[in-house]
């Protein structure tokens, strides 16, 4: 399903709003202790190209904002969990200082969602009298909420909020909360009185059971889409998330303390920061536009430099990646960011003696910016992710072309900043073509010499949120069973084929390998060391080596999941998957004499939506 778009006046929290909250709720919790565990979910089966390396080296930039928001909410006695650091967490047993915690918040990508399934069951497992209350979030709650209550058909697993929204969603929930846990109880508790008291419902981007589900079978409560805070320098302090974090163990409970700030660097070396958020383009697979409701949000300069600083500072961190969805969406919003970039200095050294950053753009906007290159590289940007999908655009039409992947490419090389194109195969796309780039290999080929240091391929996907993501399934690409066993979320990653209108999809699943291969290998490899790139030689050399590596283990998993298509037999879906709940809104469930009481602070939070 698609995100609702909610009228543009109504999109945006007001300048200072997020600011605002925060110093409310603190002060609401000021005295509470209130033990809170956040947990990125995390599937190892999806390590695979091109996140083998990286997938263990970043604090995802989503949990470590919730984190942030927390601790500056107040509730300081806060730790975040990655699975990926710490698979065999158990939040049963887990204690924050001693003590079980009070919330226990659970992130998830959708091929992640196998791991939080086990995370909520284990919380459920908890005796009702200390059980936590227990909150879903990220891509996974977003677009399908209903998927975390009662999980597996089971009533009793199952979340008790589904927030389909970013920090300032969970703020305003903070703030209805400690309303009622202020006077005594558990935030669970305080949670089951603000539902049956109706205190809920004007806090927007939630869902969750209704208080008495016997008035209502099969319903979840949705009090609608979130609003946007249109600022990005109003997000919490970026190093309250990094002093939360749980050190890396194989242990089911918690350390007695998080991990040590100058130990960060160790185990996470590259710092993931939120710069921009939105795109201009409208693509048909991607849920980007309708999550961002079709607006375009940043940071300044001066809060990205400053964030850049403090954690080279404290944290000994050199490398950064932008999590922007098209950083050169808006020419000037870029290039003021760049500005304050290059003016920035510490200990007697530019930024770019300091740090390395890199993140995602268009390749449309970036050659229509070909003359902010040079000052991105004197702003320490090293490396640009390009989303090229098909040189001939095919798939989608967005402004690319070979001409101009060619030009910006080889101006990219000149200055010093490493191009990462990105490409879809679509079942339109031979492997290989004569007299035209048509084809797969001709594409990756084209690249790399053009001057691309990586590559990313992927197959297809349906995604959920996107405009295309129904029609995928009517048509009847989308696989459901191989060999008799279903489909699992872990596997659309976009790196398993599991859409095609091929009747050999595993013919498609050796595509993408051949692919892969014709960019990582010995001779690109050798090529690298005897004609190096002057600027980008370190890096060529060194990402085909990770490449070939990354590619070795990576064939291993395309070659099992293609020779099991290849066996078969294999069922596709004809619809998307089902979901057994009913989304209404509050109104729906409104019935004489409800009592509606809301407790004394709860005025402040419609206040902050008039």
């Amino acid at each position: 399903m698609e995100l609702a778009v909610r009228p543009r006046g109504d999109v945006f929290t007001q300048p200072g709003e997020f600011l605002a909250l925060r110093a409310r709720v603190r002060e609401m919790a000021a005295g509470l202790d209130i033990p809170s565990v956040v947990v990125y979910a995390f599937d190892p089966r999806t390590r695979i190209l091109p996140f083998l390396f990286a997938d263990k080296r970043m604090v995802p930039a989503g949990v470590r904002v919730v984190g942030s928001t927390l601790h500056d909410c107040g509730l300081t006695h806060t730790r975040i969990v990655l699975q990926q650091w710490t698979p065999h967490f158990r939040p049963s047993v887990a204690r924050v200082d001693g003590r079980p915690p009070e919330m226990l918040l659970v992130g998830s990508m959708q091929i992640h969602a196998e791991k939080a399934y086990q995370l909520i069951a284990d919380a459920c497992t908890v005796p009702e009298s200390q059980r936590p209350l227990i909150l879903a979030g990220g891509p996974k709650a977003i677009y399908e909420p209903w998927d975390v209550f009662a999980i597996g058909g089971d009533p009793n697993v199952s979340v008790d909020l589904a927030v389909r929204g970013e920090a300032f969603v969970l703020a305003q929930l903070l703030e209805v909360l400690l309303a009622y846990r202020k006077s005594g109880g558990t935030m669970r508790q305080a949670f089951e009185q603000a539902r049956r008291e109706r205190a809920l419902e004007d806090v927007l981007g939630l869902v969750y059971r209704p208080d008495n589900p016997s008035e209502a079978p099969g319903c979840l409560i949705d009090t609608g889409t979130q609003r946007l805070v249109e600022d990005l320098d109003e997000l919490p302090p970026i190093l309250d998330g990094y002093r939360l974090l749980e050190p890396p163990h194989r242990r089911a409970t918690l350390s007695a303390r998080p991990l040590e700030l100058n130990r960060v660097r160790r185990h996470a070396p590259i710092a993931p920061l939120v710069i921009t958020n939105g795109c201009k383009f409208r693509c048909d697979f991607c849920p980007i536009p309708a999550a961002n409701q079709r607006t375009f949000r940043s940071k300044s300069g001066q809060r990205l430099a400053d964030e850049m600083e403090l954690l080279n500072r404290n944290a000994g961190i050199k490398f950064f990646f932008g999590t922007c969805d098209n950083f050169f969406n808006d020419r000037e919003r870029a290039e003021e960011i760049l500005v304050d970039l290059v003016r920035r200095s510490w200990d007697n050294r530019r930024l770019k003696n300091h740090v390395r950053w890199g993140t995602e753009s268009t390749q449309y906007d970036a050659y229509k910016n070909l003359d902010l290159m040079q000052l991105g590289r004197r702003g320490g940007l090293r490396a640009l992710w390009f989303g090229i999908e098909d040189l001939t655009g095919a798939l989608v039409k967005k402004g690319q072309s070979a001409e101009s992947a060619g030009e910006l490419f080889h101006e990219l090389d000149r200055v010093g900043i490493c191009p990462m194109p990105m490409m879809v195969h679509h079942d339109a796309q031979p492997l290989l073509s004569r007299g035209n780039l048509s084809g797969l290999i001709n594409q990756v080929v084209f690249l790399r010499r053009a001057g691309a240091v990586s590559m990313q391929v992927c197959s297809l996907t349906p995604s959920v949120g996107s405009r295309g993501y129904e029609k995928t399934f009517e048509n009847g690409f989308v696989i459901d069973r191989v060999g008799g066993y279903p489909l699992e979320h872990w596997q659309i990653d976009g790196n398993h084929v599991v859409a095609t209108s091929s009747p050999s999809p595993w013919l498609v699943q050796l595509r993408l390998l051949a692919a892969y291969a014709a960019f990582y290998n010995p001779l690109h490899l050798l090529e690298g060391l005897v004609r190096p790139r002057q600027r980008l030689f370190l890096a060529d050399v060194g990402i085909q080596v990770v490449g070939m590596y990354a590619l070795a283990r990576t064939a291993v998993k395309y070659l099992r999941w293609s020779g099991r298509m290849w066996w078969g037999p294999v069922t596709r879906q004809t619809a998307p998957p089902a979901s057994s709940w009913r989304l209404v809104d509050p109104a729906e469930l409104d019935r004489p004499g409800r009592e509606t009481r809301r407790p004394d602070a709860a005025p402040a939070v419609k206040a902050t939506l008039d």
